[in-house]
């Protein structure tokens, strides 16, 4: 989806200006006319793309989990929003949900008002949402995102803990590693160039490696500098997303572990969408929607398109050829039998539990790896400084 401008006017002749997701020009002229507006002109939002603010994910789940409380306690939204504005103890928090609040004031739904702040509450925050207000169950729903949510974050906390060592390690390591390649083997270096005597053959091979290093530095750090400039620029670009999405699908190794994240997050979805009530079409389009991947995305909801015109939903989704193949079976399995929800339970169950053993298992091999191999490195380095003082040691007897 993409950020559109839309201009509009009220039935009193007053001109409003809204900020809406959608697919294109049309479906943004559909939302602002389903909010009572007419609208006179509609155009891409050229704008900046706004910094993800920092502590932004916990706040969000935070208000979904005091949003469900409040809901289901009987308040409206705008009251559930009032006293979590009333009494939030964090900036941040009390500043969302005033922003959440205005915006309902002014007559949009919750999931509306959650699409308006996509950084604050990115996909698939304004899908279930909608999904839940839908159905008649926006409580039940947002407690469902706010679990997924807790247990997402809580994952996400202890990889980054557990990463923070080796990439530390790697840091560091290569600060060392070029410190005595740009400062101290040359210094040994020149002894021998002195002394007009070749140094042995190993030292020698680091002796090149560390000559070169000095000589080409400059350009190693214009090359990097022009080539991150260049990336950034392109990252900028609309289809740059897309583009590498569909380059990871494709490659081996990588594009079954995409494929996987991908099912978790879809099949999780999906499972909260069916068990809140939502037909299938209606829970398939908001949980294709609420993908960060827009290959994935785009093939998901082509293959809606076909749905639509009386296709079969697990046929679609194996033409789109972005789920795995158990995946796509499973739902296939859930569909025929009526039991398509709980197909898409035990798949991201599935699915979350293969990554998380995964990337628990890739963190506790990557640490002695990389240790071993920086060992080697420095310990080559040190060798060969070494073999060169016992030569130096031998031609001065």
């Amino acid at each position: 989806m993409n950020r559109w401008l839309v201009k509009a006017t009220r039935d009193d002749g007053s001109v409003e200006l809204l900020v809406v997701l959608a697919v294109n020009e049309l479906a943004a002229a559909g939302q602002a006319r389903s909010r009572g507006l007419n609208p006179i002109k509609v155009s891409l939002d050229r704008a900046k793309k706004p910094k993800r603010i920092r502590g932004s994910g916990p706040a969000a789940t935070r208000i979904a989990r005091e949003l469900s409380a409040l809901i289901g306690a009987g308040l409206t939204v705008e009251k559930a929003l009032t006293s979590i504005q009333k009494f939030a103890d964090g900036s941040l928090i009390a500043q969302i949900t005033t922003e959440l609040l205005a915006q309902v004031r002014a007559g949009q739904s919750l999931s509306q008002a959650l699409m308006a702040q996509p950084v604050i509450f990115p996909p698939p925050f304004a899908q279930i949402a909608e999904a839940g207000e839908a159905s008649g169950s926006l409580a039940d729903t947002l407690a469902d995102l706010a679990d997924w949510r807790e247990k997402r974050e809580k994952f996400e906390s202890e990889m980054r803990g557990a990463l923070l060592y080796p990439i530390l390690l790697l840091i560091f390591s290569t600060l060392a590693v070029t410190g005595l390649m740009l400062f101290v083997v040359p210094q040994f270096e020149q002894i021998f160039t002195d002394m007009n005597v070749a140094p042995p053959p190993f030292a020698g091979m680091v002796f090149a490696s560390s000559h070169a290093l000095v000589l080409g530095a400059p350009l190693i750090g214009f090359g990097l500098a022009g080539f991150g400039l260049l990336l950034t620029a392109w990252l900028r670009q609309p289809q740059s997303g897309r583009t590498l999405y569909r380059i990871a699908h494709g490659l081996p190794g990588i594009g079954p572990m995409v494929r996987a994240m991908l099912a978790a997050r879809f099949c999780r979805v999906l499972a909260v969408l069916l068990h809140n009530g939502l037909s299938t079409a209606p829970a398939f389009r908001l949980a294709s929607a609420g993908l960060q991947d827009p290959y994935a995305k785009d093939r998901l909801q082509s293959a809606l398109i076909e749905v639509r015109r009386g296709a079969s939903l697990p046929d679609q989704i194996e033409q789109a050829d972005v789920l795995p193949p158990l995946a796509v079976e499973i739902l296939r399995v859930g569909e025929e039998t009526g039991d398509l929800a709980p197909a898409a339970q035990r798949l991201a169950l599935l699915y979350e539990g293969q990554l998380e053993r995964g990337t628990k298992l890739g963190v506790r091999i990557i640490e002695p790896v990389l240790i071993g191999f920086v060992g080697l490195v420095i310990g080559t380095i040190v060798l060969s400084i070494l073999l060169a003082l016992v030569s130096i040691n031998e031609i001065g007897f």
